[in-house]
This record gives C-alpha cells, sequence and structure tokens, in this order.
C-alpha cells in the first residue's frame, strides 16, 4: 500500500499535513512525529479519528484511512483510578506462616476467607473449603476458572496433568517484562506438555491486560479475580517480571524461576531438571524443514565500544530524581533508539528537534541533560535544531539501548521494593490499632489464641 498523506487538526482549529505514512506504523509512532512538528502541543496528547480516540498501539494500515483523512489531535483526559481490591498485608502472611503453616496453603485459607485472618486460621486448623465440582488447589489460589486461547476453561482442567506450574507476574507497562515475555513465549512453544504458565497481571485497566494477555500462549488468572490482586504478595513478590514455580500439588519450587529460565538460556526443560521435575522425552520424529523464526524486520547491529564512563554518570544522574521522571526518562529513550534500529532506513526517526517540549522534558534535558548525553553516545549530533544521526544506526546505538534495558530494569525493581516497604510498614501500622487474636509465644512466634475458653482441663 503506498504511503498516506494525513491531515491533522489541533485544538485551536489550525491543520497541518504529514507526509509518507506507512500503513505498518503505530498510532504511537504517529503521536511522535506530530509532537515533533508541533513542539507547542501539550504533553499526552491523543488523536481521534470520526469522533474516536485512536489507540497507541493501533497499527495505521487497521484503521481504513486514505489519504487525505483528517484526525483532530486533542489532549488526553486522564482516567478515573481503579479502586483496588484490599489484599492480605504481608504482615499477616509472615504471621501465618511463622506459626508453623505451609506458605502455599496459607494463600489458599487467605484466598478462600477473602483475605480474612480469624476466618484464614480457622480453615487452617478445620480444614479449607472446596469447590463442591472440582476440588482443585487452583480454585482457591488463582480462581475457579482461568483464561486460556479458548475462553474461560475450569481452573482443574487447565492444570490436568501439569506436574510443574509456573506462575507469571508481569504487566504491560513494564519494560523488563516487555522484553522478557516474547522470549518465553518462543521458548513455551517448544516446552513440555507438563509445564503450565499463569500469568497473573500487574496491569492498571483491563483494556491493558487484554493488549498484553494477546501476546502470550499460556493461561491467565482473570482479570477481575479477587486472587490476582493478592497473589504477588502472597508469595512474595518483590518486582517483575517473576516467576514463582510449583509443583503438582501446588507447593513452591522456587520464587527465582526468572532467573533459572535465563540462566538455562529460556530452555524450559532444562528448567524443570533443574527444578527436579522430568519432562517426557520428546518423541522421535523424521526431520523437517524447520519453521522460520520470527525475527526483527530488521537485524539489530552487534555492539560497538562506548565511553561506559559518561553513560553510567548519566543514568546515575537520572536514578537520584523521582521514580516517574525515571520511568518516563527510560521509556522515552529505549522507544527512541528502538525506532532507529528497527527502522534504519527511515531519516524521520533518524532527526529529533532539540527544543521539542515533550523529549526535552521526558529525555532531553533531565537530570542535567542526561538524554542529550546518552543520545551523543549512539551517534546522535547537533545539526541546526535536530539532534540527528548522519546515517543508519550502528552498533553505538545497541551499546546505549542494552545499558538503558539493564539501568530501568534495576531502577524498577529497586521502587518496587521501596514501595513494597512503604506497604509494608503501613499495614503494620494499621495493625497497631486492630484487636489482636494471637498470643506472641517465645522467640517472636506467633501463637493461636481461641476465642473461647480452653476445652477440659481446668
Amino acid at each position: 500500500m503506498a504511503p498516506l498523506q494525513l491531515r491533522f487538526r489541533t485544538p485551536g482549529g489550525e491543520t497541518f499535513e504529514i507526509d509518507e505514512v506507512d500503513d505498518e506504523e503505530t498510532v504511537e509512532i504517529l503521536l511522535v512525529r506530530v509532537m515533533s512538528l508541533q513542539p507547542d502541543l501539550e504533553d499526552g496528547i491523543q488523536i481521534s479519528y470520526n469522533g474516536k480516540v485512536l489507540q497507541d498501539e493501533a497499527v495505521i494500515g487497521s484503521l481504513g484511512l486514505q489519504s487525505g483523512a483528517l484526525l483532530d489531535v486533542g489532549v488526553a483526559k486522564p482516567s478515573a483510578p481503579t479502586p483496588e481490591v484490599p489484599a492480605a498485608a504481608p504482615s499477616v502472611v509472615d504471621n501465618l506462616i511463622n506459626m508453623g503453616f505451609d506458605r502455599t496453603k496459607v494463600v489458599e485459607a487467605l484466598s478462600a476467607a477473602f483475605n480474612d485472618a480469624d476466618r484464614a486460621v480457622e480453615y487452617l486448623f478445620n480444614g479449607i473449603p472446596r469447590s463442591p465440582e472440582t476440588g482443585h488447589w487452583g480454585d482457591a489460589m488463582f480462581s475457579s476458572q482461568l483464561v486460556s486461547k479458548r475462553g474461560l476453561i475450569s481452573t482443574g482442567e487447565a492444570l490436568r496433568g501439569a506436574s510443574v506450574v509456573a506462575v507469571y507476574f508481569s504487566a504491560h507497562w513494564c519494560p523488563p517484562c516487555r522484553n522478557f515475555t516474547p522470549p518465553l513465549a518462543t521458548a513455551f512453544s517448544a516446552a513440555p506438555a507438563e509445564l503450565a504458565v499463569i500469568f497473573v497481571s500487574g496491569d492498571r485497566d483491563e483494556a491493558s491486560f487484554s493488549q498484553y494477555y494477546g501476546t502470550m500462549p499460556w493461561l491467565a488468572v482473570p482479570f477481575s479475580a479477587m486472587q490476582r490482586q493478592s497473589l504477588g504478595m502472597s508469595f512474595g513478590v518483590k518486582g517483575i517480571p517473576s516467576l514463582v514455580v510449583l509443583n503438582a500439588q501446588g507447593q513452591v519450587i522456587t520464587t527465582s524461576g526468572r532467573d533459572d529460565v535465563t540462566q538455562c538460556n529460556f530452555d524450559l526443560r532444562a528448567c524443570m531438571r533443574r527444578w527436579g521435575v522430568s519432562a517426557a522425552p520428546v518423541a522421535p520424529v523424521e526431520p523437517t524443514p524447520a519453521p522460520p523464526v520470527a525475527q526483527d524486520k530488521f537485524p539489530t547491529p552487534a555492539a560497538l565500544p562506548i565511553d561506559d564512563v559518561v553513560i553510567d554518570a548519566a543514568i546515575l544522574r537520572v536514578t537520584d530524581e523521582a521514580w516517574d521522571v525515571q520511568e518516563v526518562f527510560f521509556a522515552t529513550g529505549l522507544k527512541v533508539l528502538e525506532n532507529v534500529l528497527k527502522n534504519p532506513d527511515e531519516v524521520k526517526f533518524r532527526q529529533l528537534k532539540r527544543k521539542n517540549p515533550a523529549l526535552c522534558s521526558k529525555l532531553l534535558e533531565v537530570a542535567g541533560d542526561a538524554g542529550v548525553a546518552l543520545l551523543d553516545e549512539a551517534g546522535f549530533k547537533e545539526n541546526g535544531e535536530f539532534l540527528a544521526l548522519a546515517g543508519p544506526a550502528d552498533g553505538r546505538c545497541t551499546a546505549v539501548r542494552d545499558k538503558l534495558i539493564a539501568a530501568s530494569t534495576k531502577a524498577f525493581e529497586m521502587h518496587a521494593r521501596e514501595v513494597r516497604d512503604e506497604r509494608i510498614k503501613e499495614e503494620l501500622e494499621k495493625d497497631k490499632g486492630r484487636v489482636t487474636r494471637y498470643g506472641g509465644g517465645e522467640g517472636g512466634r506467633m501463637n493461636l489464641g481461641r476465642r473461647g475458653p480452653a476445652r477440659g482441663g481446668g
């Protein structure tokens, strides 16, 4: 399909045009071009067509646009916060474990008790209610149904035959997650049948959950399920992406599944051997041509040497900023570099307007021009009113991108730990005002306190 010429109308009624819009571009890329040409527009803009807001991930060719179409540029309205379902406080989980109960049983009991600690204790001593239909341990842990590529399916049926269940904590808004999911999905396509993977979403809304789950080949906890809110805290997840690996009875094998997968180079059979589970041997088949492996449209050039001192100093300055500044900085920097690496022949991605307000506030002028320093190491140089690459991206862009990925992952994990610690602190403060139903024992361990008088004895 020939490139499109599109017209745009600003909130003030002014119009402008953008030529050479490829049908394979996304709306997100188109927004970057709009911001570059209209630096006076406010941050957080959106594009609509015929009164419908176009989603960032939508591909231009799927929208039915014709050359000359008029699109409106407006300011995105902030969405109302999604109310959260209360999750079990980590102090409650730890207290029950310190009483001698297995973590898996604690998680199951709290889920069945809707995070009521007193009821969970009764379940732990007297038995956890089972679903009369399936009675599968996963019903209480995950929910009675899981999302599959065929629709909702009972948890017992979904996990039938699985000797290992890998619980995958991830979210679309998390850059390290988006880097980890594709190779994991590729590895899963050749994984043994005894392995089940269940996605537990940390996304902020159901639309993001559905979009992200569309890239995955495995099961998922329904976004509306109460258990989705409490599972991460119950398993002590400190950051995402994370893999908690369970055996066929729902007992924890390891909470470091992500490290195992990485160390085994995404060989899931090797991972299962590490987890103490033997997968069925692969049946011998006649040699057939291997199917083509999905690759980037353009190969990424091998990394070249860069000045690590300059890069590390710039990143260190960024990590001194507030988390919301860091998050936007890393996302924007990675987007700029991925655009030039994946589209080496597209000149439009190799030119950044130096005084663009959005780029300045999100990347270029953050933390003492840290973005400019990073892009300079990637090969971008001052050229009039632009920062520009003289030619297609080379290995310097690859090297800087890899540095940014590593730094963003480390920064996110540190932020997640800080958030977790703050929530624990808040819950401990709340606990001080609650009526204590558990007596303290020796060594700081928590002992069960009865609601009524002890039976028998004097």
